[in-house]
């Protein structure tokens, strides 16, 4: 007969491996289940509780104490799961719609690319057409300033330069465009064209003074240059606005040139009427022989009108007796000659010299020294440095008068053979000499 608490005892183990078995499916069950389902609330497993064991009523034995059960395996809880967000559900966005182009074509420009010419440039059509419309003019590709209007009248400034127009035009929904059209390059302007040609005024005579006027022009801002012209040819180095008449003159019409110049044009000229033939200038003296001092001749400064080639001679004498002791001081040569008489002097002998006419009527002003001769530095030569290549035998010299004493050279030279000769005129020259020396010109 078996014993009851060995039944027991397997009983116990029977049931006790059943709630195992069965709290690990449930175990399964849980770690596998669906996220939705994770989010219901869970329910509750109750493991199910073993009926009662009830021991056989001990009646032949001692009570026999049951062993003691091993407790089950703390069972550890599930984590709560956390829901997952709900997705956002981004909206798609609008597409922007692109700016679209113009069809466009550059300027029309009317008008030359001329100095003082105003040019028109004309928006042509585009499509669609532009709501806004903008002009810019460039100067070699730089922009103008202060030219942005559909004209533009070419300055000074734009003479040699290349000349451009940019058009630009712009409308909501559209890509603002921009077209350039090269124009060329700008040229000089008109010469300026006279309303009324210069006037000559003054005394029409030898040692006469005469002056022009600049005339009248078409266009504001011009510089003039003046010259003077004798039977129509230029008179060299006469260049001022007044004109002293000399002896070269008589017999001759003076007339005047204005040329005018401004920046980017070309230059304008025109001519003025020609006077009536130059007067001889009332004579002072002429011919030959010993003249008394006070009457025929006065005290003062003369030029001859003596030929090259003839041979002057003058003499200043203290009495008329003929020796040699009354000459004070004396001259020879040819070309122009000057004498100045003192009040001391008693008489004057002259011989071949021609007709003598007072200093202050001496002239033109020469840019070239031609010839033998006397010449008053101011009315006909310059003052500044002459040169001459001269042959053999020059001889030159600067005077601080006419009076024909030694004490009057201030310098001289004489070159004995070919070469070079230099002179500076100062301001203490009142006169210059040269015989034999070639042609002086100017040089400083």
């Amino acid at each position: 007969m078996a014993r009851p608490e060995r039944t027991v005892r397997r009983a116990s183990r029977l049931l006790l491996a059943l709630t195992a078995t069965a709290l690990a499916a449930v175990t399964v069950l849980a770690a596998t289940a669906p996220a939705d389902a994770a989010s219901a609330p869970a329910e509750t497993t109750t493991a199910p509780t073993a009926p009662p064991v009830t021991s056989a009523p001990n009646t032949a034995a001692p009570s026999v104490q049951a062993e003691p059960t091993t407790p089950l395996d703390e069972v550890t809880p599930e984590p709560t799961l956390t829901p997952s967000p709900t997705p956002t559900t981004v909206p798609t966005p609008t597409p922007v719609p692109q700016p679209r182009k113009f069809t466009t074509k550059p300027a029309t420009v009317s008008g030359t690319a001329k100095v003082g010419k105003t040019l028109t440039a004309t928006f042509p059509s585009w499509s669609p057409a532009p709501t806004t419309k903008k002009y810019r003019w460039l100067r070699d590709g730089d922009s103008i300033r202060n030219a942005t209007g559909s004209r533009y009248t070419a300055t000074a400034s734009d003479h040699g330069h290349k000349l451009s127009v940019s058009i630009t035009g712009s409308r909501t929904g559209y890509t603002t465009a921009t077209r350039t059209q090269l124009i060329g390059v700008v040229v000089r302007g008109d010469a300026p064209k006279f309303t009324a040609r210069p006037s000559v005024s003054g005394t029409t005579r030898n040692g006469g003074v005469l002056t022009t006027t600049k005339g009248s022009w078409n266009t504001s801002g011009l510089t003039a240059r003046y010259e003077w012209l004798r039977n129509g040819k230029v008179v060299a180095g006469m260049t001022s606005r007044t004109y002293r008449l000399g002896y070269y003159d008589v017999g001759a019409t003076i007339a005047s040139r204005v040329t005018v110049s401004k920046a980017g044009y070309a230059n304008g000229s025109v001519r003025s009427v020609a006077t009536a033939k130059i007067a001889r200038a009332t004579a002072s003296f002429s011919g030959n022989g010993t003249f008394k001092v006070g009457s025929t001749i006065k005290p003062g400064t003369y030029y001859s009108t003596t030929r090259q080639d003839q041979f002057c001679y003058w003499a200043r004498l203290s009495s008329a007796r003929g020796t040699l002791d009354d000459i004070r001081a004396n001259d020879i040569g040819s070309g122009q000659r000057m004498i100045q008489v003192s009040s001391t002097d008693k008489y004057v002998e002259l011989d071949d010299c021609g007709t003598w006419y007072a200093a202050t009527t001496a002239g033109p002003k020469l840019s070239k020294i031609a010839g033998d001769g006397v010449y008053k530095v101011g009315q006909q030569v310059s003052k500044g440095t002459w040169k001459t290549t001269a042959p053999s035998g020059c001889y030159w010299a600067t005077l601080s008068s006419a009076s024909g004493s030694l004490d009057a050279i201030i310098a001289n030279d004489y070159l004995d053979r070919r070469g070079s000769a230099v002179v500076t005129i100062t301001n203490d020259v009142v006169a210059f000499s040269s015989s034999g020396c070639g042609t002086w010109t100017r040089v400083g």
